[in-house]
């Protein structure tokens, strides 16, 4: 008997085409098709359900990699597809599945008329791939339209429904959920009247016995998602941010890694009073109020410049990286506090880790002083060399990858021009002017990189010697040398354990010593 697979798939987003109706349907082909000697076994069977195409690769769908393996392996010489194009909902990775199944010997059919022993089967594959993704584009344009148009007759378009209120089946607005209501204002009264930060109004309600919309503890950020919500007031908003697919390759620019990002549409449909509201308006005003206060108060704690071991802390209780943080003391503008603090006891309050914040100078000072007494140890004068790769390599390949991205889309931007007469012309202008927002992205990234690469080699191929870190003690006189600081850190420290403000448990270091 000749062995055949059978590969189906069913995405987060489709619907009415279910696992069994696939196989089933691919089955009867093969019976049609082919032979009696052809037979599909059990485990040919090949199930992807609940993996989107659109944002997962091939290695993060489990069935798809183990198909490519045994592929290779030779344990099968035919696979079925119920669409060619639904391999996936990205071109090059169809084109690498297509060639990895045709170079271990494997032939391609599909129930769309895809076959991989005929000639014309090449040209037909591009074909299918480039309208499939013009079809993409429209389905997604004419979702995104239909979501519009509900949330402009008050309608609640999102699947997702925010916490305090429920979905009416019948008129598909919301409704207040009493019990999560309860949360909801007791947020807003807590950060507005009694002036609590989002850490402790999450620490609150989590004492309290809340759990958000997924049954999770509360935690920082999910306090300040629902105090920014205008949900809250009764009004339905919509399309403020959109959906921006990014795509990251690897050093042989194989796709490796997809992920979402949002960007500002600057067109949102807004409908004022549209449900029951949970908090007053002018609640929700001063809280906004507040929420742009204290951020400009606090600045961007992931400012790293100012945080000389951000990303080499770890809390020495439970394990979890630390955070920077900094406030203002009350008439105080210009000087800010600076700490580092337990990410999980950033998230969830004292439940979690107890291990309160520590002043980061004084960290600072207290790691300064064990790297000082371990170089101490080190014969005077010895160049002393980090393990510590250089990041340009990294940098150098983030570019590499936006420019080959940026090269693929001006090739399918001549593509799409070649064949203009098979789109309509509004449709054209559209999906034309979509690829030249793409290409712009690509070009800003890759001028940023470029910017950061100019930095880096000024900086990474420093060697210092003892000596030059002794004299670095000074730093600490000039507190806009953090930057230096910084720079010495992350070159010769690796991890620093602390368990409290008194005691740093553990210091890992990664340099050694060059003997002359």
């Amino acid at each position: 008997m000749i062995p055949v697979a059978i590969y189906a798939r069913v995405s987060t987003d489709q619907q009415g085409d279910s696992i069994d109706h696939q196989i089933s349907l691919m089955k009867d082909y093969m019976h049609r098709m082919f032979s009696q000697e052809y037979a599909v076994a059990d485990d040919l069977l090949y199930v992807d359900e609940g993996y989107s195409g659109y944002y997962t690769t091939i290695l993060e769908r489990p069935a798809m990699k183990r198909l490519l393996e045994d592929a290779r392996a030779g344990k099968f010489r035919v696979v079925l597809f119920k669409e060619i194009t639904r391999m996936g909902r990205d071109e090059e990775e169809n084109l690498k599945i297509v060639r990895i199944l045709e170079a271990s010997g494997v032939r391609i059919k599909s129930h769309d008329g895809y076959d991989s022993e005929r000639p014309e089967s090449k040209l037909l594959f591009k074909i299918s791939n480039f309208m499939a993704e013009v079809e993409s584009e429209r389905i997604s344009s004419r979702v995104s339209a239909g979501f519009r148009e509900k949330a402009r007759t008050g309608k609640w378009p999102s699947s997702h429904v925010p916490f305090g209120y429920r979905r009416d089946p019948h008129t598909q607005h919301l409704v207040i959920d009493d019990v999560q209501a309860e949360a909801v204002r007791l947020a807003f009264q807590l950060y507005v009247h009694e002036r609590l930060g989002t850490p402790a109004i999450a620490e609150r309600l989590n004492a309290y016995g809340y759990r958000s919309a997924r049954n999770n503890r509360f935690q920082q950020a999910t306090v300040r998602k629902m105090l920014s919500n205008p949900v809250y007031t009764g009004d339905v908003v919509y399309g403020v941010k959109r959906t921006k697919l990014e795509r990251v390759y690897d050093e042989n620019q194989n796709l490796i890694k997809k992920s979402r990002k949002y960007i500002e549409t600057g067109n949102p449909v807004i409908v004022r009073q549209a449900h029951p509201a949970i908090v007053e308006r002018s609640l929700f005003d001063r809280t906004q109020e507040l929420l742009c206060e204290r951020s400009t108060k606090a600045g961007r704690p992931s400012n790293r410049v100012k945080y000389p071991l951000a990303g080499l802390l770890y809390c020495a209780r439970c394990g979890a990286g630390m955070v920077t943080i900094q406030s203002t003391k009350s008439g105080q503008k210009t000087y800010r506090y600076r700490y580092y603090k337990c990410g999980q006891n950033h998230k969830y309050g004292s439940a979690a880790c107890v291990h309160e914040p520590i002043p980061a100078e004084e960290l600072e000072q207290a790691v300064f002083r064990l790297l000082i007494n371990e170089l101490a140890q080190a014969q005077a004068l010895h160049p002393i060399h980090s393990r510590v790769k250089a990041n340009s390599g990294e940098l150098a390949h983030k570019y590499a990858a936006f420019e080959e991205e940026r090269k693929k889309l001006l090739k399918k931007q001549r593509n799409i021009a070649a064949a203009s007469d098979l789109l309509e012309p509004d449709e054209l202008r559209d999906f034309l002017a979509g690829l030249k927002v793409r290409m712009d992205a690509a070009a800003q990234q890759m001028k940023t990189i470029q910017e950061q690469m100019r930095h880096t080699g000024q900086t990474e191929n420093q060697v210092y010697t003892l000596e030059e870190i002794l004299k670095a003690r000074r730093v600490f006189e000039m507190p806009e040398n953090h930057r230096i600081l910084r720079a010495l850190f992350q070159r010769l420290v690796k991890r620093v354990e602390v368990y409290d403000r008194n005691n740093v448990s553990t210091l890992y270091f990664h340099f050694h010593h060059i003997h002359e």
